[in-house]
């Protein structure tokens, strides 16, 4: 498609000014995205054992306060027949 490409052989479109500027776009680009893989890195990881547990202990404390509010309920649904 090229011809070698020695001095003052380069395409009729080429400009070095666009050329820089597009290498230090594509340069900020790629800092970017390093400085975005850092951060991810330093996030904490999940677990999911440990959201397991979690999931596992809420429903525990749900349905202990679900049976624990049922038996005060029920003393004051028992109707005695005593006179």
């Amino acid at each position: 498609m090229f011809k070698s490409r020695k001095k003052g052989n380069y395409p009729k479109m080429y400009n070095p000014y666009l050329y820089e500027k597009l290498v230090q776009a594509h340069y900020q680009e790629l800092l970017q995205e390093a400085e975005q893989q850092r951060m991810l890195a330093q996030l904490p990881r999940r677990h999911p054992r440990l959201m397991q547990n979690v999931a596992r202990r809420l429903a525990a404390f749900l349905m202990s306060l679900l049976f624990s509010a049922k038996e005060v309920e029920q003393p004051a649904r028992r109707v005695t027949g005593e006179l």
